[in-house]
Formats: structure tokens, C-alpha cells, sequence
């Protein structure tokens, strides 16, 4: 066996995405967890290695497996560079990943605010150009033609980044900007989709955030509260905060809204995965973890009643190459996507957390719907209230054939 090299190698739990590098198909992996702070690029062939790579093969496995795949030779040594690349970037789930793992979550766990992750790509890291693109954005989605007395009891608003998801944005936060009458230090519950590993269905967190108009704060004690209500362990997987994107992209614009990063207050919840509950055919609600937070967060949002507003950072559906699909998207699949789409938001307008469920799960989450967590956790918090769409948008990349799509929907108070 090659030196430094683990005899029986497990690649960790990475997105897979399809790139054209010079012409030549490759795939990009990709750590969702934002632990390895690079990406691997591929070829089919090594991509099939890498994929093997379960904890249970050895070496010699994966040579023969590339063998009767492709009928042809390759040696151990290059294999054990493949294992040795993948080791070195922190995809594997080796030792050298794991101590690495362990001093960064110390590090951070120790910090009292949680630092930016996708200033800079998911939008403007600059202040002077992030407001300017904001009142871009606003300005472009022109005056409402509904405007509101008061900001609505809670929204559901994409998590994409802010250029593709402009439209979306703009429309909502613009008619959220129309409110007559905005509260005194208000409180912002955020449910994020975590789009990594987490244990348990929900994670709080004591950490304020940090972003490029300043310190948001974190109501740490309102947090602490909640999740003893809600029977959790501590604050449940604080660590699912550290890298997730969903939560963060919200607070520019709430920033804008309520005129500073000092004037209001969040409450920032990841959701975990609903895929265990699909697969086994029951209801999220049937797991007592889940419905004793739903129960909590209905009654946090009694107590506070109009102080509150609760925001759903969801996008849609995700499909195409890029997500997992052999063959690339057309537009008339783009179309059939997106009517399934107004069927299954018809539920959430109508404030049916289970039908917007069942709706995912009798696709078996087909399209991918990685909203699906924090929008059924909202809709069953508001105990049937209904909704008014907003908007429905998609981002689409003919040349990769992928596409997203993502809907704004407001919930008035009365």
C-alpha cells in the first residue's frame, strides 16, 4: 500500500457538479460544509473511483472495479494519488480531515460572532456597493400595487444568491419596505435550510452575525428558551450555522429594512433534511422532535405577536445536470417543473404545512426541493394562516442545463 495513503478510503459527503473544463466534460466536487476550502475537478473516469470510495474497498478494489468498468489497466499507484489528492484537499473522511475538522470547530464554537461565509459571492462584500445594489434591486421592483399597513406575521423569500434571485428579492423586500408601520426592535426568526450534515431536525445558535453593514444580534437568551421548551439538547447542532448560507443572505436586506444592523433582532434556525421522513412514508410531525418545536415556535410567535415576523429562506426546486439528472434540462421540462411548482405553492398559500409536505414526498423529492424543511416548519407555526404569493422566479443555464426556482410569499397578520 502507498505511504500516507487510508487502506480503505471513505469519501465524505460532497456535491458532485458537471463542468466543461476546455472543452472536456469533468465533475467538480464540491464540500457543501465549507471545510475544504477547494474544489477537486474530475475526469468521468477518476470521478467513478472517487465514488467508489465507501470505507470498504481497498486499493486493489477500486483497480479492479476500473477494470470491468472500463476495460482497461490502471496501476495502484495511480489510484493511491487519486486517494492521496482527495485526502490532501479534505474530502476524505480520514484522520488528517477529522483532527483538521476538530481544531476549526473549536476555533469557532469559541467565537462570539459568527463571521461571514459568502460575502463576496452570494453578494457585494463592500457596504458602499452592497447598498447600491440593493436599492438597485428595490428600485427595479417599482412601487407594490398592494402596499402593507403593517410588515406581514411571516414570508417566505429565496436563499439563491442576490443577482440571480434579484427579481424574487426585490419584490419581496420592496413590499416589506412598503410598511406603513414597522415595530421597535424587532425580532426576525430565520429558518434556513442547512444544506450540510446536522444532527437533530433544528439547531439554534447564541452567535450574532456578522455582515458588511455590521453586527446583527442574536437574541441568545430568547434562543435558549425556545430550545428548552422545545426539549432539545442545548441549542441542538450549533455547528450547522457556521458555514450554511441560507440564514446570512437575509440580513443585508433586513439590514436595509429596518435602516441598520443595530435596529433589529434575529433568531436564526437551521432545518435539517426532511429525506428520512420521505423515505420512510411518515409526516416530519410524527417525529416528537419536530412537532415539540413546531409547538414552541407557535408559542414564541403568540407572545410576541405583532413585534415578530418569521421568514422562510427557501428556494425551490433544484434540477438538471448540475443536480444529480443524466441528462441536461430543456424548457419544456423547465415548464413542466415549474407548474408542478404552482400546484405544490397553492398549499403553502392556503397555509397547508402537510399537503405542502405530501406534495414534495409523493415525488419522493424528485425536483429536489431543499425549502421544503423551513417552509413546512413555518406554515405549521402559523396554524393554517393564509398566504399571498408574491412572486415565482427560476434561474436557468441553458449551456449547463440546470435550473432553480424560487417564490416570495407574504402572510399578513390579519
Amino acid at each position: 500500500m502507498s505511504e500516507g495513503v487510508p487502506e480503505k478510503p471513505r469519501l465524505r459527503t460532497v456535491e458532485a457538479i458537471p463542468v466543461l473544463q476546455q472543452g472536456r466534460e469533468m465533475v467538480a466536487l464540491r464540500d457543501p460544509q465549507g471545510y475544504a476550502p477547494g474544489m477537486v475537478l474530475l475526469s468521468p473516469p477518476m470521478f467513478f473511483l472517487a465514488s467508489l470510495c465507501d470505507g470498504q474497498r481497498t486499493i486493489r478494489d477500486l483497480q479492479a472495479a476500473y477494470v470491468r468498468r472500463y476495460g482497461d489497466i490502471i496501476t495502484s499507484d495511480q489510484v493511491a494519488q487519486l486517494i492521496r489528492e482527495l485526502d490532501e484537499k479534505l474530502f476524505l473522511d480520514s484522520e488528517r480531515f477529522r483532527s483538521y475538522k476538530r481544531r476549526l470547530d473549536e476555533e469557532y464554537l469559541a467565537l462570539p460572532n459568527r463571521p461571514m461565509t459568502c460575502a463576496g459571492s452570494a453578494y457585494p462584500a463592500d457596504p458602499r456597493v452592497l447598498l447600491q445594489k440593493i436599492r438597485a434591486i428595490l428600485a427595479l421592483a417599482g412601487e407594490p400595487e398592494e402596499p402593507l399597513d403593517k410588515l406581514p406575521a411571516a414570508g417566505i423569500a429565496p436563499h439563491i444568491d442576490m443577482e440571480r434571485g434579484r427579481e424574487c428579492y426585490g419584490k419581496f423586500y420592496r413590499l416589506l419596505y412598503s410598511a406603513a408601520e414597522k415595530p421597535m426592535d424587532p425580532l426576525v426568526v430565520i429558518l434556513g435550510t442547512c444544506h450540510g450534515e446536522m444532527e437533530g431536525p433544528f439547531a439554534l445558535t447564541s452567535k450574532n452575525y456578522l455582515t458588511p453593514f455590521g453586527l446583527v444580534r442574536t437574541d441568545a437568551s430568547l434562543a435558549v428558551e425556545l430550545a428548552r421548551a422545545a426539549g432539545m439538547d442545548g441549542l441542538g447542532d450549533e455547528l450547522s450555522h457556521r458555514f450554511e448560507h441560507s440564514i446570512e443572505v437575509q440580513l443585508p436586506f433586513l439590514c436595509f429594512l429596518f435602516g441598520g444592523a443595530d435596529r433589529f433582532r434575529i433568531l436564526p434556525i437551521t432545518c435539517n433534511s426532511f429525506h428520512s421522513y420521505i423515505k420512510e412514508g411518515l409526516s416530519p410531525s410524527d417525529d416528537p422532535a419536530v412537532s415539540s418545536f413546531i409547538a414552541a415556535l407557535k408559542a414564541l410567535s403568540s407572545s410576541y405577536e405583532d413585534q415578530l415576523i418569521m421568514i422562510a429562506s427557501a428556494d425551490l426546486a433544484h434540477v438538471g445536470r448540475r443536480f444529480g439528472s443524466l441528462l441536461p434540462l430543456d424548457g419544456v421540462v423547465l415548464s413542466s417543473v415549474l407548474a408542478k411548482d404552482k400546484e405544490m405553492l397553492r398549499h403553502a398559500e392556503e397555509g397547508d404545512g402537510e399537503g405542502f409536505y405530501r406534495h414534495v414526498a409523493s415525488e419522493g423529492d424528485a425536483r429536489h426541493v431543499c425549502g421544503l424543511p423551513p417552509i413546512y416548519t413555518l406554515l405549521k407555526a402559523l396554524e393554517g394562516k393564509k398566504g399571498r404569493m408574491v412572486d415565482h422566479c427560476h434561474w436557468f443555464d441553458q449551456a449547463e442545463g440546470s435550473a432553480v426556482t424560487f417564490a416570495a410569499l407574504i402572510f399578513p397578520r390579519h
